[in-house]
């Protein structure tokens, strides 16, 4: 088990390495690892990944959403924490914004099971949760319903969110939602025109014209 300095790195490097993956975008999205029964580690909020250092991260706790120091935690620190209070094997929670997932988070669609690897790593379909506000509890409440026992769904105009055992599968998860999102776009884009010529790049086109 990783003690608090160990989990501040590895917090500090899910950030970069989701920025890398392009699995980010800005400094939109979050990060946190269950530290103990009582605490999480989680990004602070509003500042760059690559930037962030591993003494900037900040401690929560999970019942009280009390914290020390100068940083403020992410704005959405409510989800982190009712995931951690509802689900005692989840470790690790990732909230992002990758384009394909948050195109069909944008169309609130439920995102099908549409490879082996997703079932395995998501447990099933990715539900959407209600649209609420930044910050809210209506928004707290409805990821934590439309997750459920998965390991990853989708928030309604706003993206996705993922958890896991431990922060490297949290990643993994949403790696293979992202994937799957874009295999999912481009099915419904080619059912939708029915037309087998179309290639990728057009198909996506033409999918995030429907939504709008």
């Amino acid at each position: 088990m990783m003690d608090e300095k160990e989990i501040r790195q590895a917090v500090k490097e899910a950030g970069v390495r989701l920025v890398s993956s392009g699995l980010v975008q800005g400094t939109w999205g979050n990060i946190s690892i269950r530290l103990d029964e009582k605490h999480m580690v989680v990004t602070p909020s509003g500042l760059d990944y690559i930037r962030l250092k591993p003494e900037d991260m900040v401690v929560v706790d999970i019942d009280t959403l009390e914290y020390d120091g100068p940083l403020k935690p992410t704005s959405e620190k409510k989800i982190h924490a009712a995931i951690y209070r509802n689900r005692k094997d989840v470790h690790a929670v990732i909230h992002s914004h990758p384009v394909h997932c948050s195109s069909v988070a944008a169309a609130r669609r439920e995102l099908p099971v549409m490879t082996q690897e997703m079932q395995q790593y998501v447990g099933g379909p990715a539900r959407v949760g209600r649209y609420g506000l930044p910050g809210t509890k209506k928004l707290t409440d409805s990821t934590v319903e439309a997750l459920g026992d998965r390991n990853g769904c989708l928030m309604a105009n706003h993206g996705v969110l993922v958890c896991a055992a431990s922060i490297e599968r949290a990643f993994e998860v949403c790696r293979v939602m992202e994937e799957c999102s874009r295999l999912f776009i481009e099915s419904e884009a080619a059912r939708i025109l029915n037309r087998k010529d179309q290639t990728a790049g057009n198909i996506r086109e033409a999918f995030c014209r429907l939504i709008k």
